[in-house]
C-alpha cells in the first residue's frame, strides 16, 4: 500500500523550497520531514531534490513528479474543504416519496421556509399512494402512516394523529338526500380513490361503531388516485367522498361541504418520515429530519 503521507511531505517541501519552512507549515520537525522525503526517494529509487548546505531544488524527475501529483492533491484538499463547508452551508438534492395528502398538508408547509432560505438545497417530492419501495426507487425518505412502516426503517413522527371524514356538497344533498346510515351509502353516488391502475378495487372507507370499525367499499361515480381532484369533484357536487379532515376543514367552515356521520369518523396514527438505518447521513439529510419532526 502506498504511503501518501510521504507524497504529501514531498509536495510541501517542493512548494516551500525549504525543509525548514515546510516543517514549520505542517507542524513536524525538520528531521522527520527529511526522513519522510528520504524514504520516498529510496522507495522510488530516484533523487527528487538536489541539496546543499543552503538550498534545495527539484531534480528533473522530482519536477515531473511534482507537476503530476500536486494538482491531484490540491483537488483532494478542495473536496475536503467543500465537505467542511456543507456542515455550515448544506446543499444537494433530497428525494422524498409521500402520499399526496402528506405532501401538500405536512411536507410542503414545513419545508417551504427551508427552501426559501437555502438556495443550494433541492427537494424532490414524488406523490405516490401505493407504498413504493423507497430503497429500490432511489428515494432518501418515505412518508407513511405509522401502521404501514417497514420494520427495518428508522421512523420519525412528523404529524399529529389525523381524522378522515365523509363529506358532500349542499347541492348534492339537496338533490339526492342525506344518508343517515353507512348502509344508505350504497344508494348514493360516491367519489373514491384507487391507488394505482393495477389495483381493481377502490380504497375502503372505515367508520367507528363502538369499540369496533366497519368498512364500506364504494363503487364510485368518479375515481382518482390523488386527493386534490377528489376534493374538487366533491365541491362540484358529483357525489359523497371520504377525505382527510385537514384537507376539507376550510370548506366545512364556510359551508361548501357538509360532514356526514361525524360521530363515526375514524382517527388514524400520525404520519412518519422513514429511512434506512445506515450511518453516515449528510448534514442536509439531518437538516430535513429536524425540519419535519414533531
Amino acid at each position: 500500500m502506498q504511503n501518501f503521507n510521504e507524497l504529501y511531505t514531498f509536495i510541501q517541501v517542493a512548494r516551500a523550497g525549504s525543509f525548514t519552512l515546510a516543517a514549520e507549515r505542517i507542524g513536524i520537525s525538520k528531521s522527520a520531514l527529511s526522513h519522510s522525503v528520504s524514504n520516498l526517494e529510496n522507495r522510488l529509487q530516484v533523487r527528487l531534490f538536489n541539496r546543499n548546505t543552503r538550498n534545495i531544488s527539484l531534480t528533473d524527475v522530482g519536477l515531473q513528479l511534482f507537476q503530476k501529483i500536486e494538482p491531484l492533491f490540491a483537488h483532494i484538499c478542495d473536496e475536503i474543504k467543500e465537505l467542511d463547508n456543507l456542515q455550515d452551508n448544506p446543499k444537494g438534492t433530497i428525494r422524498i416519496n409521500s402520499s399526496d395528502f402528506a405532501s401538500e398538508m405536512i411536507l410542503y408547509p414545513k419545508l417551504r421556509t427551508l427552501l426559501q432560505t437555502n438556495p443550494d438545497i433541492h427537494i424532490e417530492i414524488f406523490s405516490d399512494n401505493s407504498l413504493s419501495d423507497i430503497i429500490r426507487q432511489g428515494f432518501d425518505f418515505g412518508v407513511r402512516l405509522g401502521e404501514t412502516l417497514h420494520d427495518e426503517m428508522i421512523a420519525v413522527k412528523i404529524s399529529e394523529p389525523f381524522q378522515m371524514v365523509t363529506v358532500a356538497s349542499p347541492d348534492y344533498l339537496a338533490q339526492y338526500g342525506t344518508p343517515t346510515t353507512i348502509l344508505e351509502l350504497e344508494r348514493h353516488k360516491t367519489i373514491a380513490m384507487r391507488y394505482s391502475a393495477e389495483q381493481n378495487k377502490t380504497v375502503e372507507w372505515e367508520f367507528k361503531q363502538g369499540e369496533k370499525s366497519v368498512s364500506f367499499r364504494p363503487t364510485p361515480h368518479f375515481c382518482y388516485n390523488l386527493n386534490e381532484l377528489l376534493l374538487q369533484a366533491t365541491l362540484d357536487g358529483l357525489g359523497i367522498a371520504w377525505l382527510p379532515k385537514l384537507s376539507v376543514e376550510q370548506a366545512l367552515q364556510d359551508g361548501r361541504l357538509v360532514e356526514l356521520f361525524p360521530e363515526q369518523a375514524m382517527r388514524y396514527e400520525p404520519f412518519y418520515l422513514y429511512y434506512p438505518s445506515r450511518k453516515g447521513h449528510s448534514q442536509l439529510f439531518k437538516m430535513i429530519v429536524e425540519c419535519l419532526k414533531v
